[in-house]
């Protein structure tokens, strides 16, 4: 379902999961004209009110840009202050690499670029921002460079270690999610390149044997450390492989549902069953990439969708830039368009109202929308809830003071490597101590059959007159 949409030939960056409201920035894409042939650039930042039932976005800053960006992300650096809204790094042409403070950029202030470099000598079209340590920026560009950066000291980059031969482009960069001193790097061979930061040295190498896999996407799993994924642009091999390091012969497994080649994936970060994959057969697909099936599916799309991202805030969001200059933004919980039917075509009645197209001086009556538009459409969500909505725990009281419960359990020691099944616990719950032992005692004299014992008990502890009559009157009837 469509939640919101711009005008935009840009890339995009969604703010960090902490940051609240919800923003995304786009900046002007480099290689992509629009009917005007104008070759500005600019840095933008929009609000995303999803109590707004309308499709707009509200512009909170703009920015006049030196460079248009093949790449841009938003990281948490520097987002200590309340009033800090961490940075956002663009890559460009030439190697220029730009660091931007989202504070100035939403407060209009002066000198909001706080860090710029041309340490790179091509586009800049790799960037990935450490999940560990804020301050660590990952890049890459031509000839197979790869710098890492740490935003305290902008000027002078470090390297993984030497240079990958043949010398290639490098069209992602990704760091992985469990272990911080590990960055992988893609390359449009089909080659993936894994470092390690503590010996700056490349560790090991995954490579496709069919020579079909122009790479163009890659993403590390969110909680096995030794999975990641890649994407095949080429149209002869449209395939998304999934890679486990530690059988690196081969890929694991292939998720084949395009027809063309794979543009973007993104891998969901609050559930490891959803990766969003776009092509150039112009589908948007929603895997789970366990099963290696297709839980979603968004309607096909007049052109191709280069880039699509998940909102780090709000799990069940994601956003899509398209080569026809928008970027829409989607969820995958379903719902229903007649909100934003009603919205669209109440702009379309009052761009037609009051218009005097021919110069007769008369002012035309309102237009009448067709009464399909305001139908209500249902868009199916997911074919299975999503991790962030299921229960974790859950906890039920049964007969006997028995209080049955489930969770997610694992071994002392072990990591989050699997999905772990869920065990339930029974337990014994006793609130009334002494109501008890009167229970037991009346179950043993009944399973005995010593009646008259447990009677006298009774009228020798008991307390009040009435109680004492009752025990005999109970006695007697029992030696009858």
């Amino acid at each position: 379902m469509k939640l919101k949409e711009i005008e935009r030939t840009a890339v995009q960056a969604w703010s960090p999961a902490n940051n609240h409201p919800i923003y995304l920035a786009t900046g002007t894409s480099a290689q992509q004209l629009d009917a005007s042939f104008s070759t500005n650039a600019t840095l933008e930042i929009f609000e995303v009110d999803f109590k707004d039932p309308s499709l707009d976005m509200k512009q909170k800053g703009t920015l006049p840009a030196s460079n248009r960006f093949h790449k841009l992300i938003w990281g948490n650096f520097g987002n200590g202050s309340p009033e800090s809204y961490g940075v956002i790094v663009g890559g460009g042409d030439n190697g220029v690499l730009t660091m931007y403070s989202v504070h100035h950029i939403l407060a209009s202030k002066s000198e909001p670029v706080i860090g710029q470099t041309e340490k790179h000598s091509g586009p800049v079209r790799a960037l990935d921002f450490n999940p560990f340590q804020s301050n660590l920026l990952a890049s890459g560009a031509n000839d197979s460079e790869i710098f890492i950066w740490d935003l305290n000291n902008f000027s002078v980059p470090m390297t993984p270690g030497a240079k990958s031969q043949p010398h290639e482009d490098i069209s992602v960069v990704s760091w992985n999610r469990q272990v911080q001193h590990i960055l992988s790097s893609a390359h449009p061979s089909g080659k993936a390149v894994v470092w390690d930061l503590r010996k700056n040295e490349p560790i090991i190498k995954v490579s496709d044997h069919s020579n079909r896999m122009h790479c163009s996407g890659m993403a590390w799993h969110p909680e096995v450390a030794t999975q990641l994924v890649l994407s095949s642009e080429d149209d002869r091999l449209p395939v998304i492989q999934i890679w486990d390091l530690r059988f690196a012969t081969s890929p694991l497994s292939q998720l084949e549902g395009h027809t063309r080649g794979v543009l973007s994936v993104s891998w969901c970060q609050a559930d490891p069953e959803l990766l969003l994959s776009s092509a150039k057969d112009n589908r948007i697909l929603c895997w789970n990439p366990s099963i290696g099936e297709v839980v979603y599916e968004l309607p096909i799309r007049s052109q191709w969708c280069f880039d699509v991202q998940w909102c780090p805030r709000n799990p069940s969001v994601f956003s899509a830039a398209t080569f026809d200059g928008w970027i829409n933004i989607y969820s995958v919980m379903g719902g229903n368009l007649e909100a934003q039917q009603k919205t669209q075509a109440d702009k379309i009645s009052s761009s037609f109202n009051n218009l005097d197209p021919f110069g007769t001086g008369q002012i035309l009556p309102p237009l009448q929308v067709p009464e399909q538009i305001a139908q209500t459409t249902l868009i199916p969500p997911l074919k299975k809830p999503p991790k962030w909505i299921r229960r974790p725990v859950g906890v039920s009281f049964a007969f006997g003071g028995k209080l049955i419960t489930f969770g997610l359990t694992k071994a002392p020691g072990q990591q989050m490597q699997q999905t772990y099944p869920h065990q339930v616990f029974i337990s014994q719950v006793t609130t009334e101590t002494e109501f008890l032992l009167r229970s037991r005692e009346l179950q043993m004299a009944l399973q005995s059959g010593n009646l008259l014992d447990y009677c006298q008990s009774k009228i020798q502890t008991a307390k009040l007159p009435f109680d004492e009559n009752l025990w005999n009157f109970l006695k007697v009837g029992w030696l009858w």
